[in-house]
């Protein structure tokens, strides 16, 4: 009997796939819900650094970008403390199923620093995103402008 199980579990993991939030065909997935696109809105120091955008998204046709957001979300590590900062950019998540999730972003413009994220549910904890993924964001936001 417990041979028979695991098979049957075996076999309906085989047939649903083993889907997880990376993704499947095609889709940007974040929590069970398919990631459609990422506005980034210029905030308080961005407009004081000069960015040379006051919005910018990245929607479905920019697939590689909304996966670069997505696991910087993911992997972002929990810091200590409550955090005090200002906000470069207010990042809004929209889904498919018409919901939207905002964040804090802040991503500098210079070499050597690693980005915050925080969830705008819980504004005094903040998340730091490693400095290879805060590069690949900076060269995300930073590069060709719209």
């Amino acid at each position: 009997m417990r041979s028979f199980t695991v098979i049957l579990l075996l076999l309906c993991m085989a047939a649903t796939g083993c889907a997880n939030d990376a993704g499947t065909k095609g889709k940007v997935v974040l929590n069970g819900k398919e990631i459609v696109s990422v506005k980034l809105e210029c905030a308080e120091f961005c407009k004081k650094a000069g960015t040379p955008f006051a919005e910018k998204t990245f929607t479905k046709e920019n697939g590689e970008e909304l996966k670069l957001f997505r696991k910087a979300i993911v992997n972002a590590e929990k810091m200590n403390g409550v955090v005090d900062y200002g906000v470069d950019f207010f990042m809004y998540l929209s889904f498919g199923d018409g919901t939207q999730k905002k964040y804090v972003l802040n991503v500098a413009d210079e070499e050597g620093r690693t980005a915050l994220l925080v969830n705008t549910d819980d504004s005094s904890q903040g998340y730091t995103i490693s400095k290879g993924l805060t590069n690949e964001l900076r060269s995300v936001i930073y590069g060709a402008n719209d």
